[in-house]
């Protein structure tokens, strides 16, 4: 079923019905008819019941199976008859209007923290007035109503209402930086986190102790999504990252120091776009999926990243280590932030606008990995004040260093680089293991914790590095040899050289 935008309803429900002042009907039945005028029901793609309620003048939003709800029924009947329901009545009532909203109400879309429609951009503020910012090509205002259903999950906590007349340049004075790229970096990481939609590039946040790593996640999430945890430690296992991803905007783990291969996995689907799916708890066959993307931050010592398919999604900063003349405590810090955050988030809203208006138009001469990130973000580059390609080439040369750092990592390139030193190499997945195996013996390298132990896990590994063995000269290419056998080839050689003259292995 194709999803729903809901339209503002400004008038308040109380006005459409006069509830009954009579004694209150204690039955689920009662509580219901009770409950009614002030709702509006509906569910979402996966049959998730929720509830819009009218509260002082505005709609909130809660999943109707949620103690919030519960507590907003309970009280409700007390209210209106000084009654408070049995708990198994408020239960029962919570069953009656999941079912009617899942069965008998329209699908809606729901959103966490910024949506868009009809060419807007909305960013809730996630206030006690359900206040949202409306960004659109001509600027920005705050508006009481949305045409998007924003969720406020646990732990979600308010923006700052944004202030006109402030510059992004005051944001400069709470992040540790070691050069001009770093700055450019982030405020494009952060004009592409405020995007509605992916693919959003993963920042990783790599120093010494007392680099401010920490301080400066804080300070970005602060920007975009702040929370109550703002800054987590490392998802035990996909499903909890899927549940993070599921009621958080941004996503901002500290301390790591690995990163598992199913982690790594979750990650690049997380930014590029994928599919969560896992078994719903107590269930033979239920399924909770989530599918979307989320700005993720990650920060540590030495992450010990070796993937390269990770590394091609990532803008990586090393921040350096700070001198002990030039510390501050927690508190002189933080305060020093709040009193210019809202300026910081009213200018890159208009930084935003300026998006908006331009992007239609920009088209860069060479586009990166993560191109609609680049392009969105190199549309704002009048709003920074900065000339045309000030991104894109910061962009590309953090990229040659991400590079640099996955073949670095990976045991398999100097080997490979090898081979194709000798001319076109032509064999199997068995085959190329074997001769890698054979020079490390040679060479007297020990295997490696990450070195391949297997023909299939070899060929995996070398996927993920062509990309950056093609920047050092070197191709890699798989296909299946002709012949009733139909083996799975990989095909080395260097660029500018004949495959043709491939020879297979003895």
């Amino acid at each position: 079923m194709a999803t729903q935008h809901s339209k503002p309803d400004d008038s308040s429900p109380s006005e459409k019905s006069n509830p009954s002042k009579a004694k209150l009907d204690t039955s689920p039945t009662g509580v219901v008819k009770l409950a009614m005028p002030s709702l509006r029901l509906f569910h979402t793609a996966d049959r998730q019941p929720f509830a819009r309620i009218w509260i002082k003048g505005h709609w909130e939003t809660y999943p109707i199976r949620s103690s919030l709800f519960a507590d907003w029924l309970s009280g409700l009947c007390y209210h209106r008859h000084g009654v408070a329901p049995a708990q198994r009545t408020v239960s029962a009532a919570i069953s009656v209007l999941a079912s009617d909203a899942v069965f008998a109400n329209d699908e809606k879309q729901i959103y966490v923290r910024v949506a868009s429609c009809d060419g807007a951009i909305y960013v809730d503020l996630a206030n006690s007035s359900w206040e949202a910012v409306r960004i659109t090509a001509d600027g920005w205002e705050i508006v009481p109503h949305t045409p998007v259903i924003f969720w406020r999950p646990p732990g979600m906590q308010a923006l700052p209402r944004p202030e006109r007349g402030g510059a992004i340049t005051e944001l400069r004075q709470f992040l540790n930086l070691e050069n001009e790229d770093q700055w450019i970096l982030y405020v494009g990481w952060l004009l592409g986190a405020l995007q509605p939609k992916g693919p959003f590039p993963l920042l990783i946040l790599q120093g010494v102790h007392g680099s401010a790593k920490s301080t400066n996640t804080r300070v970005l999430r602060s920007l975009l999504d702040p929370n109550e945890a703002a800054i987590r430690s490392e998802p035990g296992t996909t499903r909890d990252l899927m549940i993070s991803a599921k009621n958080s905007r941004c996503l901002a783990f500290d301390n790591l120091s690995f990163l598992s291969s199913s982690l790594c996995d979750a990650l690049c689907r997380l930014s590029t776009g994928g599919g969560f799916s896992t078994r719903a708890l107590y269930t033979d066959d239920g399924e909770k999926i989530f599918q979307g993307t989320r700005p993720v931050i990650l920060n540590g010592i030495d992450l010990g990243i070796e993937r390269a398919d990770l590394l091609d999604r990532a803008i990586c900063v090393w921040p350096p280590l700070i001198g002990e003349g030039a510390r501050e405590t927690e508190a002189q810090f933080w305060a020093r932030f709040e009193v210019v955050c809202p300026r910081i988030l009213g200018n890159l809203f208009d930084i935003v606008s300026c998006t908006l208006r331009r992007l239609p138009g920009v088209r860069p001469c060479k586009l990166p990995r993560m191109a609609d990130f680049a392009t969105a973000v190199s549309a704002a580059e009048p709003a920074l004040g900065w000339r045309q390609g000030t991104f894109l080439e910061a962009y590309a040369r953090n990229r040659e260093s991400t590079s640099a750092l996955a073949l670095e990592a990976s045991p398999l390139v100097q080997p490979i680089l090898r081979i194709a030193e000798h001319g076109c190499w032509q064999g199997t997945a068995t085959e190329l293991l074997g001769q890698l195996i054979a020079e490390q013996l040679n060479d007297q390298i020990g295997m490696t914790r990450a070195y391949p132990r297997s023909p299939r896990q070899l060929s995996q590994e070398l996927r993920r590095l062509v990309p950056n063995l093609r920047q050092l000269g070197i191709n890699v290419e798989f296909s299946r040899a002709p012949g009733p056998n139909s083996e799975r080839v990989i095909t080395i050689f260097k660029a500018g050289d004949a495959r043709d003259a491939a020879t297979q292995p003895a």
